[in-house]
């Protein structure tokens, strides 16, 4: 095992994050079984002030867990000089695979549902009926049991980690010997061409339900609210969206921004060049409110309370926009000085 203050820091965040969400997630599903809002006054006043103190706890734990995700990935970045052979994150990752793989994606899913907790708990503060309240307590089992798979692979990477020689990503990209990982390594412009597309697509759907939702108010509109079908294709075409922008990056774009062309990693293009952490995060970000949007208004009883939460709805469409719109004219730019 590796010992440094990241990984011993992380593992006190993660330790402690993880008690507060598994009590949490336990008492709220408690008072889930309980909620109702034509409950005796004086029993309702009680589940309301037990429901207030774990949601105050609970926004502290996924605020820290939300830190944690770039603190995970500083952690790796610190243990690549105690394990020879690694040059960048995937000589550490090599170390446990595919513990330590499925651990770093889950970085990237979670968030977006802390987020989506995050904000669903905001807006139902909006409302005098708070009509949320029973979706945010039955959504925090399942996040529970994600905190903790999560908590538990991590420990397995870094409780498990030697210092012994590993591959890295020239072995494993540049050479590659399965037929899968051409798909990774191979220099074309297909998927940065797919990923400009379906960006604009996003981007204009943004710009329609920006429209749409500042019009929402009006009668016969909002007829995406309550549409579960809907929030399942944006999510999808998201995903979709993501697995092709890190397709992009891998095969075309780190070998063109690294100025080596024959070498294609992630982790070097996010490790040695400035601006691509910035343009990764903001893209990621813009798409992942744009989803939680969706995943709000899909809500069987949003119709009834969008007046009181429409401005606050156009704020999210907007800070999605911004964050897309900025992340694709900094990688735009950089790629075009970089041909």
């Amino acid at each position: 095992m590796i010992l440094n203050n990241y990984i011993i820091t992380y593992l006190v965040c993660s330790s402690l994050s993880l008690v507060i969400g598994l009590l949490a997630a336990v008492n709220g599903f408690l008072v889930w079984k309980k909620w109702d809002i034509t409950n005796p006054a004086d029993e309702q006043y009680r589940l309301e002030k037990k429901v207030y103190l774990i949601i105050t706890i609970l926004s502290l734990g996924f605020f820290l867990r939300i830190l944690m995700t770039p603190l995970w990935f500083w952690t790796l970045h610190s243990m690549i000089i105690s394990i020879p052979g690694a040059m960048c994150l995937v000589g550490v990752h090599n170390i446990a695979a595919p513990i330590s793989y499925i651990a770093s994606g889950l970085k990237l899913i979670l968030p977006a549902l802390y987020g989506y907790w995050l904000i669903l708990n905001l807006l139902d503060r909006y409302v005098p009926t708070q009509p949320f309240m029973k979706q945010k307590l039955m959504f925090l089992t399942p996040l529970g049991i994600l905190i903790l798979a999560e908590t538990i692979l991590d420990a397995s990477f870094l409780f498990s980690v030697p210092p012994r020689q590993v591959s890295c990503c020239t072995s494993l990209f540049d050479v590659p010997r399965e037929d899968i990982l051409q798909i990774a390594t191979e220099s074309t412009w297909i998927w940065v061409v797919i990923f400009y597309i379906l960006a604009f697509f996003i981007s204009g759907e943004i710009v329609y339900f920006l429209i749409a939702q500042k019009r929402s108010a009006l009668p016969n509109r909002g007829r995406w609210f309550g549409k579960k079908s809907l929030m399942f294709f944006e999510t999808l075409a998201i995903l979709l969206l993501l697995v092709v922008f890190i397709l992009a990056l891998q095969t075309r774009i780190s070998p063109l921004f690294l100025g080596l062309p024959f070498h294609h990693c992630i982790f070097c293009l996010l490790q040695e060049v400035w601006d691509a952490p910035l343009f990764f995060f903001m893209i990621f970000v813009g798409l992942t409110l744009f989803l939680i949007y969706f995943w709000v208004v899909s809500s069987a009883n949003y119709r009834d309370v969008n007046e009181l939460l429409m401005e606050e709805m156009v704020r999210l469409l907007k800070w999605s926009g911004y964050m897309l719109a900025g992340g694709l004219i900094i990688l735009s730019i950089h790629l075009f000085l970089a041909l």
